[in-house]
């Protein structure tokens, strides 16, 4: 039975290196069987890292896609409902498998993958006459999501994580959570408090920067020391 229990046992058990799922999903969430509750959601995505999803389920590559991508897997899944009539059925099911079917046949080159499943789609628009069929193919090939190295990159509304991508690149940038993004603000908030009465003090009590001597130099090396462990903390985030 697809539960949560079972499916992190057999999970654990087995260690495999792709595990496909074509069944419901949300935005955070693989269906389990009863539809109430997740076999895999942000929750338990530790227990799949560096492994690879390919998923039929709805939204998924939304939020879970994304949570999946921060712990090094390969998620391929769509940000949409995926949606599909009854008698091209078998078009929509071709389409959406085409890219587990190379992969096991050798391709690994996930940015050829994807390719091939735009191929895919667009082949069974051209098979069907059904105008209802052809906009549902459309539909579900634009909410495709690839996300693997030199494919797709899950997008962010949170303005934060749109600072720390563009400071630091998506690869680092998605694996900064909240806690560490909060702490590195109180850092700098701090760093310009402590700046700005230093300053104060040199200017306006002492006249010079020679008469605190321990406070300018307490001040630069504990600014070097950090800029060195965030040095050393990115580059182990690169190789993570």
């Amino acid at each position: 039975m697809a539960v949560r229990s079972a499916f992190e046992a057999n999970v654990e058990a087995f260690n495999p290196d792709a595990i496909v799922f074509e069944d419901h999903g949300g935005e955070d969430c693989l269906c389990a069987q009863d539809g109430a509750t997740c076999v895999l959601d942000s929750e338990n995505v530790n227990k799949v890292a560096g492994k690879i999803i390919y998923t039929m389920a709805c939204l998924s590559a939304a939020k879970l896609g994304a949570e999946a991508w921060k712990r090094g897997c390969i998620y391929i899944g769509y940000v949409e409902t995926f949606t599909f009539t009854v008698a091209d059925e078998h078009l929509f099911c071709q389409a959406a498998n085409s890219g587990f079917i190379a992969y096991v046949q050798g391709e690994t080159n996930w940015a050829k993958i994807k390719a091939l499943m735009v191929e895919a789609f667009n082949k069974a628009m051209e098979q069907t006459n059904d105008p209802w069929a052809k906009m549902w193919l459309q539909w579900d090939r634009d909410a495709l999501k690839i996300y693997a190295p030199g494919v797709d990159v899950p997008e962010t509304k949170c303005i934060f994580r749109k600072v720390a991508i563009a400071l630091f690149g998506p690869k680092i940038g998605w694996k900064l959570n909240r806690t560490t993004g909060f702490g590195i603000l109180l850092t700098l908030i701090g760093w310009g408090i402590v700046a700005h009465d230093f300053a104060h003090q040199v200017y306006e009590l002492k006249g010079t920067v020679f008469s605190l001597e321990g406070g300018y130099v307490g001040l630069a090396l504990n600014l070097i020391g950090f800029i060195l462990l965030t040095s050393e903390f990115v580059k182990w985030l690169k190789v993570k």
